[in-house]
């Protein structure tokens, strides 16, 4: 018995692990343009999780990134839902995964077929709508169910037309890829260089950036390009297959990414795969990898698709580029919970067109993991938009010098510790570290906190080290403090009038929150935006969230929220300089409370499983989230309702062992229209 929990202990630990590390990436990737390991690396996390979830479907997991498609990237642009859900593409590696999608296909089919095999363009996912032929809206992929609009940024991507040729239908949607030409971000590298501007890293994170500029001219200013991969409209014109697609838009001067082969067999795929992988740097774009999609649309609706990706399409990326290069030391970076991560400073080297500078060390353990030494000869790891990662010690130093991790902060100077059982290693001096104070003021007026447009973290850098922004509530008292003159803002360099009074509405529009928001703000380890929004809903105020965590008894119950989660609450609440923020912050702010009408669904467990016609995943959970009812992963004698789809799973075994109300897709399908 004593075996099992600890067992399942073990398992309940790497599954929250996973889900740490895959949401940790997602973050970077969906909101800072950014990564630190590979999309191969990043592909394996979460094929690790859905085995575990395959192995263990009783585990709860909270905020599971396996069910997402993506994130919407920005709240400065309105949303608006697709027409039909943009997926994300299945992903492989190796030859024989590739075999496996091809005798899929050739297996439910039954008969001959032709795959299009395409450049896999490494640039930001877009829809064109047309109407009256006419540019009427442009969105980004988002996270499937809605993108942001971006329209008013793409009246000068090269690659995209206002007004479409009159041969064509008045109303469709073309389906491309926005990117930069490697020319032309050397070249913006260049110019930002000059003005002392930060560098992007990579032309995806240029192109993502620039897209999603409030000032079109801005956009304008960074000459973008689009390739169209795909059109949804009239079958009549555009024909039945995607090589029918490109032949058309190629006739009319669409700008397409080129080179593209119809292959008739599994070898001509690999054929052209490998003969793209070994020209790539020749092409003045960016690639990861090639795509295959079943050529035939009428093929491709009959094999439909998961929840994820379509079952007719599949990225073949190419493996990770290496190089090799000295380490000339490492620095410490503070995170907002304190924790320190070691960055390789490195001899610069060229990986893949890309000059990289720096690789990430994660923590304590990889350093001794790869008995690293400043001046070894080592091999550097990059695929995509990442940050490289050190993967061994090629030769080691002839006078090796031992990287020292830092018994005090680098930032604070206070003693590091390491809890046990954790791999990272600490500074517990929460209020009295700049690293982390500077973090912590980030978070809170992130986008999905209090989200106060104009005050970033560059901005709060600026008004600590003037000693106008030292908490949460001085943020509150900028504007009174500004016309007190207490300070004057308009002695901060690129502060104006304009931007100083769009900055005090920013602020007064956030003073209005919801409460799962808030509890998001405050930063608390462990706690993020889904465990926020489970704990708003037990709490109609601040004063009983703070009671309950307080007096918290371990016989109490908390569904969706374990025990670690608990006590880093706990810990944050008996901290009277947290407690006095959070009392202090209530003068200032409008807390706003969900209520939810009482229905069926209201305070009830749901989990979906399989695939829906109508009705991505992703909408379902928003419209049952609105109603009240908490959406779990995985089913447990708790569950109230499966709302069960194609392809279910053993999820649908289980709710039928537990006696659970299940619903098929077209109950759904009727729940969701009421």
């Amino acid at each position: 018995m004593k075996n099992k929990s600890i067992n399942k202990s073990i398992i309940k630990n790497q599954i929250k692990n996973l889900v740490d590390k895959i949401n940790y990436h997602d973050d970077l990737y969906y909101k800072k343009n950014y990564q630190e390991i590979s999309d191969q690396e990043y592909d394996q996390l979460r094929k690790n999780l859905i085995d575990l979830e395959k192995q263990f479907p009783e585990e709860k997991i909270s905020n599971n990134p396996n069910k997402k498609i993506g994130k919407l990237d920005s709240e400065n642009f309105k949303t608006i839902e697709h027409n039909s859900p943009m997926l994300s593409l299945n992903n492989a590696y190796e030859k024989n995964e590739v075999k496996n999608f091809y005798d899929k296909i050739n297996s439910l089919l039954n008969r001959k077929f032709n795959v299009l095999a395409e450049t896999k363009v490494d640039g930001l996912s877009a829809s064109l709508r047309y109407k009256g032929r006419l540019l009427n809206i442009g969105l980004t992929r988002g996270d499937g169910s809605k993108g942001e609009d971006i329209t008013r940024n793409l009246a000068h991507v090269e690659g995209i037309k206002k007004t479409l040729p009159r041969e064509f239908p008045e109303d469709l949607e073309i389906r491309g890829e926005i990117f930069i030409k490697k020319n032309i971000f050397e070249e913006l590298n260049k110019q930002r260089k000059e003005k002392g501007l930060p560098l992007f890293s990579t032309p995806r994170n240029a192109a993502s950036g620039s897209v999603r500029q409030l000032d079109p001219e801005i956009t304008k200013e960074r000459k973008l390009s689009f390739y169209g991969y795909t059109i949804i409209g009239d079958k009549s014109f555009f024909g039945n297959s995607l090589s029918n697609i490109r032949e058309i838009l190629f006739k009319y001067n669409f700008s397409l990414n080129q080179p593209s082969k119809l292959c008739n067999t599994f070898e001509e795929m690999i054929k052209f795969y490998e003969e793209i992988k070994s020209t790539r740097s020749s092409l003045n774009y960016d690639i990861d990898g090639i795509v295959y999609k079943l050529d035939s649309i009428s093929d491709q609706e009959n094999l439909g698709a998961t929840s994820r990706w379509p079952r007719w399409a599949l990225a073949h990326k190419f493996p990770a580029e290496n190089a090799i290069t000295t380490i000339k030391d490492v620095s410490f970076q503070v995170g907002r919970t304190g924790t320190i991560t070691p960055v390789a400073i490195l001899e610069e080297v060229i990986v893949g067109g890309v000059k990289i500078n720096r690789a990430t060390l994660h923590n304590q353990d990889e350093i001794k993991r790869l008995s690293l030494s400043l001046g070894d000869t080592i091999s550097i790891q990059r695929a995509g938009d990442v940050i490289p990662k050190i993967t061994s010690v090629i030769k080691k130093s002839k006078k090796p010098e031992k990287i020292k991790f830092p018994e005090n902060c680098p930032s604070c100077n206070s003693k590091l510790k390491r809890n046990k059982n954790e791999v990272a290693v600490r500074c517990f001096n929460y209020h009295g570290c700049k690293e982390q104070v500077i973090n912590s003021l980030s978070h809170f007026v992130s986008r999905n906190a209090f989200d106060i447009e104009g005050l970033g973290e560059r901005q709060i850098r600026v008004f600590w080290k003037k000693k106008i922004i030292k908490s949460f509530i001085d943020i509150f008292l900028l504007e009174e403090n500004h016309n007190n003159g207490k300070f004057n803002l308009k002695d901060i360099e690129g502060l104006g009038e304009k931007s100083i009074l769009k900055l005090f509405n920013s602020i007064k529009i956030s003073r209005s929150i919801t409460f799962d928001r808030f509890i998001y703000s405050l930063g608390i380890r462990h706690v993020g935006q889904g465990i926020a929004l489970i704990i708003s809903r037990k709490f109609d105020s601040v004063e009983k969230f703070i009671n309950y965590f307080l007096t918290y008894d371990s016989s109490d119950s908390f569904d969706g929220v374990g025990e670690i989660i608990i006590k880093s609450i706990k810990n944050y609440l008996e901290e009277d300089q947290n407690l006095f923020q959070i009392n202090s912050l209530l003068k200032y702010i409008n807390l706003r409370y969900e209520y939810y009408e009482s229905n069926k669904f209201s305070n009830k467990i749901v989990v979906i499983t399989g695939s829906f016609k109508k009705y991505s995943r992703k909408v379902i959970t928003k419209k049952l989230t609105s109603l009240g009812a908490i959406v779990s992963a995985s089913i447990s004698k708790k569950t109230d309702y499966l709302f069960c789809g194609e392809d279910p799973g053993s999820k649908l075994e289980k709710a039928k062992l537990f006696k659970i109300k299940i619903l098929n897709s077209n109950e759904v399908e009727s729940e969701m229209k009421d």
